[in-house]
């Protein structure tokens, strides 16, 4: 089940996108459905879009589907201030924390 949700996470364009992570994140096994959606933000996701303007607009929608999995929510907060401070952009030291629900 993984290298499927891995497989359509490569393949996702556009507004599916969103609704492919909020389904997976539906799934049974949620330490398996978390580790594919972590890996699609981590390594195919975040990691290419930060430096650029379409960041935003990817994370916003994206944060919205992650909300009830506190350790994803997380991850997108920090590739935010990761892009904050890279790109030189303001941040505010409460972006720094943790939070969990």
């Amino acid at each position: 089940m993984l290298a499927a949700y891995l497989a359509k996470l490569a393949h996702v364009v556009g507004a599916n996108e969103v609704d492919l992570v909020s389904h997976e994140l539906t799934d049974p096994d949620l330490t398996m459905a978390g580790f594919a959606v972590l890996w699609h933000l981590d390594r195919r996701r975040a990691a290419g879009l930060y430096p650029g303007p379409a960041y935003k607009g990817w994370a916003q929608p994206m944060a919205r589907a992650t909300i009830d999995h506190s350790f994803l929510a997380q991850r997108l907060r920090e590739w935010s201030l990761f892009r904050a401070i890279t790109l030189k952009l303001p941040w505010r030291p409460e972006d720094r924390r943790i939070t969990t629900p």
